[in-house]
């Protein structure tokens, strides 16, 4: 499964391609694809004011070309949203675990597996997400199709190409989703692995950081001698 299907809250706060000469979507596409696509963050957004301010912040923020293919990736943001959510909540829960086990002397292995089972019932989610989003774009397609057909500025001709590159279109989509599908159990439990390493190496990492900036402590040699 292609990793960047994924993406953590932080990262979709930031969100901001550059500028091009296009038509750009911005706060008004997200809430509605909230609405279309993930209704009930919406209405979880109403009844919860730090969920609803997060899910505003998101809005404000986002701002990309009005692309096909940046309209399907705003499909899948939206209802990947919660799960950006959760992602960013075991990273957190697994660097205050780690903190404690270097105190505590806790088992390292039974937080790698706890964090782990998280992880893959996460990806499981995605990757169900994931193909929810090939359907959306399969029926997208055959909107657009229905829409050529009639379309009576266009000629026969016309007509016929433009039918044919969107059959085209389908035809791919259906052929990424086949692909998916192949050996499911295997890919989602390596994505789950990738997320883990990546959530492990970044908090040692953050570690090695901060035991670097700490100050030598340099001895005295005056006092050592008196010693």
């Amino acid at each position: 499964m292609n990793k960047n299907l994924l993406f953590s809250v932080l990262f979709f706060m930031t969100c901001a391609l550059s500028a091009q000469e296009v038509a750009k979507m911005g706060r008004e596409d997200v809430l509605n694809a909230f609405k279309q696509y993930n209704p009930a963050a919406l209405q979880k957004a109403s009844l919860n004011q730090q969920y609803g301010d997060l899910l505003y912040k998101v809005s404000l923020a986002y701002s990309a070309p009005k692309t096909e293919e940046n309209e399907v990736e705003l499909i899948a943001l939206v209802k990947n949203f919660d799960n950006s959510i959760i992602l960013q909540s075991i990273k957190e829960e697994y660097e205050s675990a780690r903190t404690l086990q270097l105190v505590s002397g806790a088992d390292l292995n039974a937080l790698e597996e706890k964090t782990q089972e998280k992880l893959l019932k996460l990806v499981k989610d995605i990757y169900k997400n994931t193909l929810d989003v090939k359907e959306i774009q399969i029926d997208r397609y055959k909107q657009d199709l229905k829409a050529a057909k009639k379309n009576k500025n266009l000629s026969s001709e016309q007509k016929n190409t433009l039918s044919q590159e969107i059959e085209k279109r389908i035809k791919q989509v259906k052929k990424e989703i086949n692909v998916l599908k192949k050996n499911r159990k295997q890919k989602i439990q390596d994505s789950a692995r990738v997320y883990f390493v990546d959530i492990k190496t970044a908090y040692e990492a953050k570690q090695e950081k901060t035991l670097q900036a700490k100050p030598q402590v340099k001895s005295n040699p005056q006092k050592t001698a008196a010693q």
